[in-house]
């Protein structure tokens, strides 16, 4: 084998080229691991580098032509010329090739991937195996459809696209012949990933990288990139990702990894995502029953009907609710494209079956209310009302808040039972832009505030009604406050925490006085109007 065989050079490189091919095939052709390997590189890297010196100096020695001018020989002795010269035309003595190419080329008729063994025992007994390479070579190019097979019997065979190989090929048959065999390999594991054949995939994948053509440090690099570039438009399981990692000896930790960094990476979390979502998985089925992390996996990841839902979260406390959201927080923002996977597209469905307590601060509320309504009232009636009488009025709408409050609480209470008829019912009367979380519910909430109407319209009439309906749709629509939630204050005073300023919209205080003003106008001036004196024709 020449020098420039095993240098995978054209004969007529410069000294440049040889010292940088050198270099690159050192990479994969180490002493340590080879030192044959090694000793005949670096043998041919002399012979090349002293070859390219040599024609390098004897380059700049032109040959000089002289040609005799045609005046002398116009002038010379045509006689003597003519006798001594014979002027009839030359034809050129016929080429005859060589044997053993004749040999090998009568090897080439009719090969396929049949009779390639049987051929190159032929060409090995007959002496023309060099010969053979070559015209082997010239085939697959004059051939492209017999190009595949034959490059991949001698890939195995042959030692063609490595540095040992007997056969010249020139930079373009080498790209050729490796691009190829690269992207048959990636055809083949491509077939394994689409049939989840993962462990057939593996077996195959370790077979083709322990050939000695792709342990060349090019060839290596060009492979691992298209394996890399295969992952990342396919579909697998964890494992496998981390025996092709140990097949090529990829590190997340130590930094080792394949080129481009950015599909690295995607990989690297896509597997994190897989191995979160399968553990989420293993938890929602075969999980501790009551654990805290197991219900809201089960909650979350196993498809059930709403009164399925319903009645798994009906036992539910605020550790069990905090878990939900955690774990709905962690797949909303950390792993978003898992979203996808999951039962229901919104990650926070079951913030609909969240209990929906009275609190304190609603019973502060009405009370305010009342006592406002029937303060409006009673000027009304006694024209001129002392502060005594005042007071007496405000004590009094402590048993009406009281009873409203009780009668919301037992409602809320039952109304939990019919949490499935509710929620269906909210769904098809309240638009979605107004209740887009399901919080509000028809029954659980509409009939008590149908309630609380009803009372506001007994003391004032429809001026009481309309105050407490705009009171409440402010509420709803309008998301500003007068401002921050002092906590000091509610722990302090917890029974009239509903009454803090910073509770109330600026809206809802511009509103109410107007309301005020607007009521105690009609019944002063309007006292005809007939729903503003609704108490006194009761009394």
């Amino acid at each position: 084998m020449d020098c420039w065989t095993v240098l995978q050079l054209a004969d007529d490189a410069d000294e440049r080229t040889i010292k940088r091919t050198y270099a690159r095939l050192l990479k994969s052709c180490r002493p340590d691991d080879d030192a044959e390997g090694f000793q005949r590189l670096r043998e041919a890297y002399e012979q090349a580098l002293n070859s390219a010196r040599w024609r390098a100096e004897n380059d700049d020695e032109d040959a000089h032509v002289i040609e005799a001018p045609v005046a002398e020989l116009a002038h010379a002795d045509r006689n003597e010329r003519t006798e001594s010269f014979d002027v009839r035309p030359v034809s050129p003595a016929p080429f005859d090739p060589p044997a053993e190419q004749t040999r090998a080329q009568a090897l080439i008729n009719g090969l396929g991937a049949h009779n390639l063994d049987e051929r190159w025992e032929q060409a090995q007994h007959q002496l023309c195996a060099d010969a053979f390479q070559a015209a082997l070579l010239r085939h697959c190019f004059d051939a492209p459809g017999e190009r595949a097979s034959i490059a991949a019997w001698a890939v195995q065979h042959l030692e063609w696209l490595t540095p040992w190989q007997r056969v010249s090929m020139s930079p373009w048959q080498h790209e050729t012949l490796s691009g190829e065999r690269l992207q048959a390999y990636r055809q083949a594991l491509q077939e394994q990933l689409e049939q989840k054949a993962e462990r057939e995939f593996v077996n195959q994948l370790k077979a083709y990288n322990q050939q000695p053509w792709l342990r060349v440090f090019d060839l290596q690099q060009q492979w691992q990139r298209i394996v890399l570039q295969l992952l990342h438009d396919s579909t697998w399981s964890v494992p496998l990702f981390e025996r092709v990692c140990q097949t090529f000896g990829w590190d997340d930790q130590k930094g080792v990894h394949p080129e481009p960094a950015w599909m690295w990476r995607t990989l690297v979390e896509r597997c994190e995502q897989q191995s979160f979502y399968d553990n989420l998985l293993e938890k929602a089925q075969n999980g501790p029953r009551n654990a805290l992390d197991t219900l809201a996996a089960r909650l979350l990841l196993t498809p059930m009907s709403t009164t399925e839902q319903h009645r798994l979260t009906s036992q539910f406390g605020a550790d069990q609710w905090n878990a939900c959201q955690q774990l709905s927080e962690k797949l909303a923002w950390r792993y978003p494209s898992l979203l996808e996977r999951l039962p229901q597209p919104d990650v926070f469905f079951w913030r609909k079956f969240l209990p929906r307590p009275v609190t304190q601060k609603s019973w502060a509320r009405v009370w305010g209310g009342l006592a406002i309504a029937t303060c409006l009232a009673s000027i009304h009636l006694k024209k001129s009302p002392v502060p005594v009488e005042l007071v007496m009025f405000m004590l009094l709408t402590f048993l009406p808040a009281t009873v409203a409050i009780r009668a919301t609480q037992a409602w809320a209470a039952f109304t939990s039972c019919l949490r499935v008829a509710d929620l269906w019912l909210s769904e098809r009367v309240l638009p979605k832009r107004v209740n887009p979380r399901q919080y509000w519910l028809v029954l659980r909430h509409g009939v008590p505030q149908v309630g609380m109407l009803w009372m506001f319209g007994f003391v004032l009439g429809l001026m009481g009604m309309l105050t407490y309906l705009g009171m409440i749709l402010i509420h709803l629509f309008s998301h500003r406050r007068m401002g921050e939630v002092d906590e000091s204050f509610n722990a302090k005073w917890p029974w009239i925490s509903g009454l803090h300023w910073s509770y109330w919209s600026p809206w809802q205080l511009v509103f109410l006085v107007v309301m005020v003003v607007v009521t105690l106008a009609c019944q002063l001036y309007l006292p005809g109007f007939p729903l503003t004196r609704l108490i006194e024709s009761r009394l």
